[in-house]
Protein backbone atom coordinates (compact mmCIF):
# COMPACT_ATOMS: atom_id res chain seq x y z
CA UNK A 1 0.00 0.00 0.00
CA UNK A 2 2.79 2.66 1.07
CA UNK A 3 4.34 1.90 -2.57
CA UNK A 4 0.82 3.42 -4.18
CA UNK A 5 0.12 6.43 -2.50
CA UNK A 6 2.57 8.87 -4.08
CA UNK A 7 0.64 7.84 -7.91
CA UNK A 8 -2.47 8.39 -5.76
CA UNK A 9 -1.29 11.70 -4.94
CA UNK A 10 -0.07 12.39 -8.43
CA UNK A 11 -3.67 11.64 -10.03
CA UNK A 12 -5.29 13.87 -7.72
CA UNK A 13 -3.29 16.80 -8.42
CA UNK A 14 -3.74 16.26 -12.41
CA UNK A 15 -7.86 15.61 -11.68
CA UNK A 16 -7.59 19.10 -9.98
CA UNK A 17 -6.02 21.03 -13.16
CA UNK A 18 -8.09 19.34 -15.42
CA UNK A 19 -11.32 20.28 -13.49
CA UNK A 20 -10.41 23.89 -12.80
CA UNK A 21 -9.47 24.34 -16.46
CA UNK A 22 -13.23 22.80 -17.21
CA UNK A 23 -14.63 24.57 -14.64
CA UNK A 24 -13.59 27.83 -15.62
CA UNK A 25 -14.12 30.47 -18.54
CA UNK A 26 -10.93 32.96 -19.37
CA UNK A 27 -11.91 36.52 -19.48
CA UNK A 28 -10.79 38.99 -21.35
CA UNK A 29 -11.27 42.52 -21.38
CA UNK A 30 -10.12 45.70 -23.12
CA UNK A 31 -7.69 48.49 -22.27
CA UNK A 32 -7.14 51.99 -23.17
CA UNK A 33 -3.46 52.96 -24.47
CA UNK A 34 -2.16 55.97 -25.66
CA UNK A 35 -1.36 55.85 -29.71
CA UNK A 36 1.92 55.67 -30.72
CA UNK A 37 3.74 59.07 -31.72
CA UNK A 38 3.18 58.15 -35.39
CA UNK A 39 -0.70 58.22 -35.09
CA UNK A 40 -0.64 61.25 -32.75
CA UNK A 41 1.20 63.18 -35.57
CA UNK A 42 -0.65 62.08 -38.23
CA UNK A 43 -3.74 62.19 -38.53
CA UNK A 44 -4.10 60.04 -42.30
CA UNK A 45 -2.14 57.80 -40.40
CA UNK A 46 -4.60 54.41 -40.30
CA UNK A 47 -5.65 55.87 -44.39
CA UNK A 48 -2.51 55.45 -45.32
CA UNK A 49 -1.93 52.22 -44.17
CA UNK A 50 -4.98 51.29 -45.71
CA UNK A 51 -3.61 52.50 -49.07
CA UNK A 52 -0.50 50.77 -48.56
CA UNK A 53 -2.48 47.29 -47.98
CA UNK A 54 -4.07 48.17 -51.42
CA UNK A 55 -0.96 48.15 -53.67
CA UNK A 56 -1.50 52.16 -53.36
CA UNK A 57 1.67 53.82 -51.70
CA UNK A 58 1.10 57.06 -49.58
CA UNK A 59 3.14 59.99 -48.27
CA UNK A 60 2.95 63.29 -46.53
CA UNK A 61 3.66 66.58 -48.39
CA UNK A 62 4.03 69.24 -45.88
CA UNK A 63 3.57 72.59 -48.00
CA UNK A 64 2.51 73.67 -50.89
CA UNK A 65 5.71 75.20 -52.66
CA UNK A 66 6.83 71.38 -52.00
CA UNK A 67 4.50 69.54 -54.29
CA UNK A 68 5.34 71.23 -57.21
CA UNK A 69 7.13 70.33 -59.98
CA UNK A 70 4.01 68.01 -59.97
CA UNK A 71 4.17 64.31 -59.91
CA UNK A 72 2.85 62.32 -62.88
CA UNK A 73 -0.78 62.22 -63.81
CA UNK A 74 -0.81 58.83 -61.86
CA UNK A 75 -0.66 59.99 -58.65
CA UNK A 76 -3.62 61.26 -56.49
CA UNK A 77 -3.40 64.51 -55.02
CA UNK A 78 -5.53 65.37 -51.72
CA UNK A 79 -5.24 69.08 -50.52
CA UNK A 80 -6.70 69.96 -47.18
CA UNK A 81 -8.52 73.47 -46.40
CA UNK A 82 -5.84 74.60 -44.67
CA UNK A 83 -3.26 74.45 -48.21
CA UNK A 84 -2.99 78.70 -48.02
CA UNK A 85 -2.47 81.07 -51.39
CA UNK A 86 -1.66 79.10 -54.48
CA UNK A 87 -0.22 81.67 -56.94
CA UNK A 88 -2.46 82.19 -60.05
CA UNK A 89 0.39 80.10 -62.12
CA UNK A 90 0.39 77.51 -59.83
CA UNK A 91 -3.55 77.14 -60.47
CA UNK A 92 -2.57 76.92 -63.98
CA UNK A 93 -0.12 74.02 -63.45
CA UNK A 94 -2.60 72.18 -61.03
CA UNK A 95 -5.34 72.96 -64.06
CA UNK A 96 -3.32 71.89 -66.48
CA UNK A 97 -2.07 68.76 -64.52
CA UNK A 98 -5.69 67.88 -64.52
CA UNK A 99 -6.45 68.27 -68.08
CA UNK A 100 -3.38 65.35 -68.81
CA UNK A 101 -4.88 63.19 -66.47
CA UNK A 102 -4.58 63.73 -63.22
CA UNK A 103 -6.46 62.94 -59.66
CA UNK A 104 -7.25 66.18 -57.95
CA UNK A 105 -8.99 66.25 -54.59
CA UNK A 106 -9.70 69.27 -52.76
CA UNK A 107 -11.62 70.42 -49.27
CA UNK A 108 -12.94 73.25 -49.57
CA UNK A 109 -11.24 76.28 -46.82
CA UNK A 110 -13.77 76.83 -44.25
CA UNK A 111 -13.31 80.60 -42.80
CA UNK A 112 -15.85 81.26 -39.66
CA UNK A 113 -17.68 84.78 -39.96
CA UNK A 114 -15.58 87.24 -37.50
CA UNK A 115 -18.33 87.48 -34.58
CA UNK A 116 -22.30 86.06 -34.39
CA UNK A 117 -21.55 82.10 -34.88
CA UNK A 118 -22.13 81.21 -31.07
CA UNK A 119 -23.09 84.59 -29.90
CA UNK A 120 -26.18 84.25 -27.72
CA UNK A 121 -27.81 87.84 -29.01
CA UNK A 122 -27.04 88.18 -32.86
CA UNK A 123 -28.20 91.36 -34.98
CA UNK A 124 -29.15 91.15 -38.59
CA UNK A 125 -25.65 91.82 -39.47
CA UNK A 126 -24.56 89.11 -37.84
CA UNK A 127 -27.04 86.71 -39.91
CA UNK A 128 -25.81 88.19 -43.00
CA UNK A 129 -22.43 87.28 -42.14
CA UNK A 130 -23.45 83.48 -41.37
CA UNK A 131 -24.36 82.39 -44.90
CA UNK A 132 -22.10 84.59 -46.71
CA UNK A 133 -20.23 83.23 -49.30
CA UNK A 134 -16.14 82.71 -48.86
CA UNK A 135 -13.80 83.16 -52.45
CA UNK A 136 -11.67 80.59 -53.04
CA UNK A 137 -9.60 80.98 -55.97
CA UNK A 138 -8.90 77.64 -56.71
CA UNK A 139 -12.42 76.43 -56.38
CA UNK A 140 -13.40 79.22 -58.76
CA UNK A 141 -12.02 77.33 -61.36
CA UNK A 142 -14.56 74.73 -61.48
CA UNK A 143 -17.43 77.20 -60.70
CA UNK A 144 -17.40 76.49 -57.17
CA UNK A 145 -17.93 78.51 -54.19
CA UNK A 146 -18.71 77.74 -50.18
CA UNK A 147 -21.59 78.83 -47.99
CA UNK A 148 -21.83 78.81 -44.36
CA UNK A 149 -24.34 77.16 -43.20
CA UNK A 150 -27.02 78.84 -40.89
CA UNK A 151 -26.98 77.89 -36.84
CA UNK A 152 -29.47 76.29 -35.86
CA UNK A 153 -30.64 77.19 -31.77
CA UNK A 154 -30.87 73.78 -30.18
CA UNK A 155 -30.73 73.14 -26.70
CA UNK A 156 -28.22 70.50 -25.51
CA UNK A 157 -29.18 67.27 -24.90
CA UNK A 158 -28.41 66.18 -21.15
CA UNK A 159 -28.22 62.77 -22.41
CA UNK A 160 -26.13 63.38 -24.91
CA UNK A 161 -23.22 65.40 -22.65
CA UNK A 162 -23.48 62.46 -20.65
CA UNK A 163 -22.79 59.78 -23.15
CA UNK A 164 -19.71 62.16 -24.75
CA UNK A 165 -17.97 61.97 -21.09
CA UNK A 166 -17.97 58.07 -21.53
CA UNK A 167 -16.11 57.90 -24.65
CA UNK A 168 -13.54 56.04 -23.43
CA UNK A 169 -16.27 53.01 -22.69
CA UNK A 170 -17.27 53.31 -26.43
CA UNK A 171 -13.76 52.90 -27.28
CA UNK A 172 -13.82 49.90 -25.22
CA UNK A 173 -16.06 48.41 -26.90
CA UNK A 174 -15.10 49.36 -30.31
CA UNK A 175 -11.56 47.77 -29.28
CA UNK A 176 -14.23 45.04 -28.17
CA UNK A 177 -15.63 43.98 -31.89
CA UNK A 178 -12.57 44.91 -33.81
CA UNK A 179 -11.08 41.48 -32.00
CA UNK A 180 -13.61 39.01 -33.43
CA UNK A 181 -14.91 37.41 -30.38
CA UNK A 182 -18.37 38.68 -30.58
CA UNK A 183 -21.11 36.25 -30.71
CA UNK A 184 -23.74 35.97 -33.61
CA UNK A 185 -26.25 38.37 -32.15
CA UNK A 186 -23.96 40.85 -31.20
CA UNK A 187 -22.63 41.00 -34.85
CA UNK A 188 -25.02 43.88 -35.47
CA UNK A 189 -24.27 46.13 -32.40
CA UNK A 190 -20.85 45.54 -33.45
CA UNK A 191 -21.60 47.00 -36.99
CA UNK A 192 -23.76 49.84 -36.15
CA UNK A 193 -20.86 50.55 -33.21
CA UNK A 194 -17.92 50.06 -36.09
CA UNK A 195 -19.04 51.79 -39.08
CA UNK A 196 -21.81 54.28 -38.09
CA UNK A 197 -20.70 57.86 -36.63
CA UNK A 198 -22.37 59.18 -33.57
CA UNK A 199 -25.08 61.14 -33.85
CA UNK A 200 -24.16 64.74 -34.56
CA UNK A 201 -26.46 67.35 -35.88
CA UNK A 202 -25.47 67.22 -39.49
CA UNK A 203 -27.02 64.30 -41.24
CA UNK A 204 -25.03 62.05 -43.41
CA UNK A 205 -25.04 62.59 -46.90
CA UNK A 206 -25.64 60.22 -49.58
CA UNK A 207 -23.78 60.18 -52.93
CA UNK A 208 -25.61 60.29 -56.28
CA UNK A 209 -24.03 58.49 -59.60
CA UNK A 210 -20.93 57.05 -57.70
CA UNK A 211 -20.32 53.47 -58.27
CA UNK A 212 -22.90 50.93 -58.36
CA UNK A 213 -25.03 51.97 -54.90
CA UNK A 214 -24.98 54.99 -52.75
CA UNK A 215 -22.35 55.61 -50.19
CA UNK A 216 -22.85 57.50 -47.24
CA UNK A 217 -20.52 60.32 -45.76
CA UNK A 218 -20.60 62.45 -43.23
CA UNK A 219 -19.07 66.23 -42.30
CA UNK A 220 -18.78 67.74 -39.30
CA UNK A 221 -17.70 71.56 -41.55
CA UNK A 222 -20.49 73.91 -41.28
CA UNK A 223 -20.29 74.50 -44.86
CA UNK A 224 -22.13 73.90 -48.13
CA UNK A 225 -20.69 73.60 -51.80
CA UNK A 226 -22.81 75.80 -54.43
CA UNK A 227 -21.77 74.63 -58.16
CA UNK A 228 -22.47 76.84 -60.85
CA UNK A 229 -22.03 75.51 -64.66
CA UNK A 230 -18.80 77.06 -66.22
CA UNK A 231 -19.50 78.56 -69.63
CA UNK A 232 -19.77 76.37 -72.79
CA UNK A 233 -15.82 76.61 -74.54
CA UNK A 234 -16.20 78.44 -78.01
CA UNK A 235 -13.70 76.37 -79.78
CA UNK A 236 -15.13 73.17 -79.18
CA UNK A 237 -18.80 73.45 -78.57
CA UNK A 238 -18.74 71.32 -75.11
CA UNK A 239 -18.49 72.42 -71.74
CA UNK A 240 -14.87 72.03 -70.64
CA UNK A 241 -15.76 70.37 -67.52
CA UNK A 242 -18.97 67.98 -66.44
CA UNK A 243 -20.51 67.35 -63.24
CA UNK A 244 -20.36 63.48 -62.99
CA UNK A 245 -21.04 62.50 -59.27
CA UNK A 246 -22.07 64.58 -55.80
CA UNK A 247 -23.18 63.83 -52.11
CA UNK A 248 -25.74 65.91 -50.17
CA UNK A 249 -27.45 65.92 -47.34
CA UNK A 250 -30.92 68.18 -46.01
CA UNK A 251 -28.15 71.23 -45.71
CA UNK A 252 -26.83 70.87 -48.88
CA UNK A 253 -24.24 69.64 -51.10
CA UNK A 254 -20.93 68.02 -49.31
CA UNK A 255 -19.16 66.52 -52.07
CA UNK A 256 -19.09 67.70 -56.20
CA UNK A 257 -16.66 65.70 -58.37
CA UNK A 258 -15.82 66.52 -61.97
CA UNK A 259 -14.82 64.70 -64.88
CA UNK A 260 -12.36 68.31 -66.51
CA UNK A 261 -10.43 67.19 -69.50
CA UNK A 262 -8.79 63.77 -69.05
CA UNK A 263 -8.78 64.22 -65.36
CA UNK A 264 -11.06 64.51 -62.61
CA UNK A 265 -11.80 66.93 -59.37
CA UNK A 266 -13.22 65.84 -56.35
CA UNK A 267 -14.16 68.94 -54.35
CA UNK A 268 -15.43 67.84 -50.66
CA UNK A 269 -16.06 70.36 -47.79
CA UNK A 270 -13.23 68.97 -45.49
CA UNK A 271 -11.25 65.94 -45.28
CA UNK A 272 -12.03 64.74 -41.73
CA UNK A 273 -14.34 61.81 -43.04
CA UNK A 274 -10.39 59.82 -43.59
CA UNK A 275 -8.76 60.85 -40.22
CA UNK A 276 -7.55 58.36 -37.59
CA UNK A 277 -11.25 59.11 -35.18
CA UNK A 278 -13.55 59.04 -38.91
CA UNK A 279 -12.60 56.40 -41.32
CA UNK A 280 -13.92 53.53 -40.37
CA UNK A 281 -17.28 55.58 -40.00
CA UNK A 282 -20.10 55.18 -42.47
CA UNK A 283 -18.63 54.48 -46.04
CA UNK A 284 -15.85 57.01 -45.68
CA UNK A 285 -12.81 54.15 -46.45
CA UNK A 286 -14.47 53.21 -49.83
CA UNK A 287 -15.01 56.81 -50.85
CA UNK A 288 -11.11 56.53 -50.33
CA UNK A 289 -10.90 53.92 -52.82
CA UNK A 290 -13.29 54.65 -55.32
CA UNK A 291 -12.30 58.89 -55.10
CA UNK A 292 -8.57 57.59 -55.59
CA UNK A 293 -6.54 56.28 -58.63
CA UNK A 294 -4.98 53.04 -59.13
CA UNK A 295 -1.56 54.76 -57.97
CA UNK A 296 0.27 56.98 -55.56
CA UNK A 297 -1.85 59.15 -53.35
CA UNK A 298 -0.26 62.37 -51.73
CA UNK A 299 -1.50 63.81 -48.70
CA UNK A 300 -0.51 67.81 -49.12
CA UNK A 301 -0.94 69.34 -45.74
CA UNK A 302 -1.64 73.13 -46.58
CA UNK A 303 0.21 75.43 -44.76
CA UNK A 304 1.70 78.35 -46.34
CA UNK A 305 5.39 77.81 -45.46
CA UNK A 306 7.90 76.67 -48.37
CA UNK A 307 10.21 73.58 -47.46
CA UNK A 308 13.19 74.94 -44.77
CA UNK A 309 15.89 75.62 -47.04
CA UNK A 310 13.82 78.37 -49.06
CA UNK A 311 12.30 79.34 -45.94
CA UNK A 312 15.74 80.42 -44.22
CA UNK A 313 16.69 81.63 -47.82
CA UNK A 314 13.76 84.09 -48.27
CA UNK A 315 14.19 85.41 -44.44
CA UNK A 316 17.99 85.25 -43.51
CA UNK A 317 19.58 85.33 -46.57
CA UNK A 318 21.49 88.40 -45.61
CA UNK A 319 22.93 86.20 -42.74
CA UNK A 320 23.13 82.83 -44.47
CA UNK A 321 25.44 85.33 -46.96
CA UNK A 322 27.74 86.37 -44.22
CA UNK A 323 28.19 83.39 -42.64
CA UNK A 324 29.06 82.05 -46.26
CA UNK A 325 31.83 84.76 -46.98
CA UNK A 326 33.25 84.14 -43.70
CA UNK A 327 33.23 80.49 -44.28
CA UNK A 328 35.08 80.71 -47.25
CA UNK A 329 37.82 83.50 -46.20
CA UNK A 330 38.26 80.90 -43.38
CA UNK A 331 38.95 78.39 -45.85
CA UNK A 332 40.98 81.19 -47.95
CA UNK A 333 43.38 81.28 -45.02
CA UNK A 334 43.53 77.46 -44.09
CA UNK A 335 44.28 76.30 -47.43
CA UNK A 336 48.01 75.30 -48.11
CA UNK A 337 50.18 78.02 -50.31
CA UNK A 338 53.38 77.43 -52.63
CA UNK A 339 56.32 79.27 -52.14
CA UNK A 340 57.26 81.63 -49.31
CA UNK A 341 55.45 84.15 -47.82
CA UNK A 342 55.19 87.49 -48.62
CA UNK A 343 56.39 89.55 -45.72
CA UNK A 344 56.17 93.16 -45.10
CA UNK A 345 59.32 95.03 -45.50
CA UNK A 346 58.50 97.34 -42.69
CA UNK A 347 58.34 94.50 -40.28
CA UNK A 348 61.86 93.25 -41.23
CA UNK A 349 64.97 94.43 -39.13
CA UNK A 350 68.18 92.23 -40.29
CA UNK A 351 71.59 94.28 -38.52
CA UNK A 352 74.52 94.74 -41.23
CA UNK A 353 76.73 92.77 -38.52
CA UNK A 354 74.52 90.10 -39.17
CA UNK A 355 74.59 89.94 -42.75
CA UNK A 356 78.69 89.63 -42.02
CA UNK A 357 78.28 86.75 -39.66
CA UNK A 358 76.29 84.96 -42.19
CA UNK A 359 78.25 85.97 -45.41
CA UNK A 360 81.46 84.41 -43.33
CA UNK A 361 79.43 81.56 -42.19
CA UNK A 362 78.67 80.73 -46.06
CA UNK A 363 82.71 80.97 -46.83
CA UNK A 364 83.52 78.85 -43.80
CA UNK A 365 81.11 76.08 -44.69
CA UNK A 366 82.07 76.04 -48.27
CA UNK A 367 85.81 75.98 -47.72
CA UNK A 368 86.43 79.52 -48.82
CA UNK A 369 88.32 80.48 -45.45
CA UNK A 370 91.11 82.22 -47.65
CA UNK A 371 88.93 85.08 -48.92
CA UNK A 372 87.56 85.78 -45.47
CA UNK A 373 91.50 86.24 -44.75
CA UNK A 374 92.74 87.95 -48.17
CA UNK A 375 91.70 91.67 -47.78
CA UNK A 376 93.19 91.65 -44.10
CA UNK A 377 96.32 90.14 -45.32
CA UNK A 378 97.14 92.40 -48.38
CA UNK A 379 96.75 95.49 -46.15
CA UNK A 380 99.12 94.36 -43.77
CA UNK A 381 101.72 93.37 -46.16
CA UNK A 382 101.57 96.40 -48.22
CA UNK A 383 102.48 98.17 -44.91
CA UNK A 384 105.39 95.76 -43.96
CA UNK A 385 106.53 96.43 -47.52
CA UNK A 386 107.41 100.00 -46.38
CA UNK A 387 109.72 98.61 -43.58
CA UNK A 388 112.35 97.23 -45.96
CA UNK A 389 113.19 96.32 -49.23
CA UNK A 390 113.47 92.62 -48.36
CA UNK A 391 110.78 90.65 -47.64
CA UNK A 392 112.23 88.56 -44.93
CA UNK A 393 114.28 91.61 -43.33
CA UNK A 394 111.17 93.64 -43.32
CA UNK A 395 108.58 90.87 -41.41
CA UNK A 396 111.61 90.44 -39.07
CA UNK A 397 111.92 94.24 -38.40
CA UNK A 398 107.90 94.66 -37.96
CA UNK A 399 107.81 91.39 -35.86
CA UNK A 400 110.24 93.35 -33.45
CA UNK A 401 108.82 96.39 -33.50
CA UNK A 402 105.06 95.20 -32.96
CA UNK A 403 106.78 92.77 -30.07
CA UNK A 404 105.56 89.43 -31.81
CA UNK A 405 107.38 86.40 -32.57
CA UNK A 406 108.15 86.40 -36.27
CA UNK A 407 106.76 82.65 -37.07
CA UNK A 408 103.26 84.01 -35.20
CA UNK A 409 103.03 86.72 -37.61
CA UNK A 410 104.32 84.77 -40.40
CA UNK A 411 101.96 82.13 -40.23
CA UNK A 412 99.02 84.29 -39.84
CA UNK A 413 100.08 85.82 -43.33
CA UNK A 414 100.74 83.14 -44.83
CA UNK A 415 98.82 79.66 -43.90
CA UNK A 416 95.30 78.48 -43.79
CA UNK A 417 93.33 78.32 -40.52
CA UNK A 418 92.97 74.47 -39.36
CA UNK A 419 90.06 75.19 -37.87
CA UNK A 420 87.04 77.54 -36.78
CA UNK A 421 88.95 78.42 -33.29
CA UNK A 422 92.42 79.00 -35.18
CA UNK A 423 90.56 81.35 -38.06
CA UNK A 424 88.94 83.52 -35.22
CA UNK A 425 92.50 83.83 -33.66
CA UNK A 426 94.26 84.93 -37.26
CA UNK A 427 91.69 87.24 -37.58
CA UNK A 428 92.08 88.63 -34.06
CA UNK A 429 95.64 89.27 -34.74
CA UNK A 430 96.26 90.69 -38.10
CA UNK A 431 93.26 93.15 -37.17
CA UNK A 432 95.65 93.93 -34.08
CA UNK A 433 98.75 94.25 -35.98
CA UNK A 434 97.02 96.55 -38.93
CA UNK A 435 95.87 98.99 -35.74
CA UNK A 436 99.18 98.93 -34.22
CA UNK A 437 101.06 99.79 -38.12
CA UNK A 438 98.70 102.20 -38.50
CA UNK A 439 99.44 103.90 -35.33
CA UNK A 440 102.94 103.76 -35.52
CA UNK A 441 104.99 106.23 -37.98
Amino acid sequence: MKRWWPYLVLVLLVALVAGYFLATVPVQYAASASPDASVRNNPYRAAQQLLDHWGRPSRRIFSTRALFPLPDTDTTLILDGDRGSLGYERQLDLLNWVHDGGNLIIAARYLPPSSGWFAEEETEQDESEQQRRDPDSLLSLFGVEVEALPREDSEEDPLALLFDRFRPMEDWFLEYCLSGDASEERLHQCEVLTCQAPQHWQPPAATHNLGDRPRLLQSETPIRLLYTPLPIDDSTGEPDQVLEASASNDTGETLLRFRVGGGTVTVLTELGLWDNHHLHHFDHARLLAELTVRGPVWFVRGIDIPPLPIWLWERFWPLILALMLALAFWLWRRLPRRGPLWRDPARQHTDYLGHLRAIGHFHWRTGQSDRLLASLRQQIQRRIALQHADPVKALALTAKRLDIPEHTLSQALEQPPADRAQCVAMVALLQQVRQRIRSQP
